[in-house]
């Protein structure tokens, strides 16, 4: 279980996720489903996660009510389709979480591919 502090001290610096359309990449695990499920319980008006992870997306969507729409962040026409359909559906975004992310072992010793595909992913 994840537990998120507010991020100010000052109450009146804490974005209010009341009634906000929230879209979060990586939303199937780790921080991106704790970001979900924050949200959730505080009122945001409607949740768009996305993840590769098609199964953990739909298990997350359906804890907290959300829409799960599976997307690749390394390939630009399906991000577009993610923001494009969540528009469409809800309206104006007001906060996209783009967390999505890999890792590798490694260091400047790994392979060109891995980091090829870390800058796809991570950096989209």
């Amino acid at each position: 279980c994840v537990t998120l502090a507010p991020l100010a001290a000052n109450p009146q610096e804490i974005m209010e996720i009341k009634d906000k359309i929230i879209v979060i990449t990586g939303g199937a695990s780790g921080i991106g489903r704790a970001m979900a499920r924050r949200f959730t319980d505080e009122g945001a008006k409607q949740i768009v996660i996305a993840d590769l992870n098609a199964d953990g997306l739909q298990e997350v969507a359906d804890e907290i009510g959300a829409r799960a729409i599976p997307t690749n962040v390394a390939v630009e026409a399906e991000v577009k389709h993610l923001i494009e359909t969540a528009e469409n559906d809800y309206g104006q975004i007001d906060l996209l979480c783009n967390n999505a992310g890999i890792g590798v072992g490694g260091g400047p010793e790994t392979p060109n591919d891995d980091w090829q595909r870390i800058w796809e992913i991570c950096l989209y």
